[in-house]
């Protein structure tokens, strides 16, 4: 197990690398077989890592980090925290997510990400807030391929196969 120190500093430096825009630096924090779950979807390796920064690369001109709340739990990283930055096309993105890490020799092995996939449709041409349920749907085009976690919502759409 890794000590709670190494797995803050390893938080630490993806937060850095995530607001720097470095996405070499970003896909080294991440394990060769890592996973991500975001947005009722899962992306594997570092292939799914570049897939996921490509779309907030593509559709975040600038973001940084404040974080809330930190908790470190034997390899497990929590943190709440707001998200700032500006969109593609200009509007300002106010968010509050939540994550967790599971690091394996200080790389994440595992991300889990929690946001309200509404912030940011207007960077993607949508307007706003009126789509409702509908956010994470048009939120995950660009993410493709992956799996869909809950099938129930999502069993027609293509992209995941």
């Amino acid at each position: 197990m890794q000590s709670e120190g190494s797995i803050r500093r390893a938080a630490a430096d993806l937060d850095d690398a995530l607001e720097a825009g470095d996405l070499e630096r970003v896909v080294a924090c991440f394990a060769e077989d890592c996973s991500i779950e975001l947005l009722g979807v899962r992306l594997v390796g570092r292939a799914g890592v570049r897939r996921w920064l490509g779309w907030v690369f593509a559709h975040v001109e600038r973001v940084e980090f404040a974080p809330r709340l930190m908790s470190v739990d034997g390899d497990t990283f929590i943190e709440e925290f707001a998200v700032t930055g500006i969109l593609a096309g200009g509007r300002r993105l106010e968010s509050r997510w939540a994550e967790i890490l599971t690091y394996r020799e200080n790389l994440v092995a595992s991300l889990r990400l929690y946001f309200n996939p509404i912030d940011f449709a207007p960077a993607i041409g949508v307007a706003g807030r009126a789509m409702g349920p509908a956010a994470a749907s048009f939120v995950r085009r660009g993410l493709a391929p992956y799996e869909v976690l809950d099938r129930t919502k999502d069993q027609q759409d293509p992209r995941h196969r």
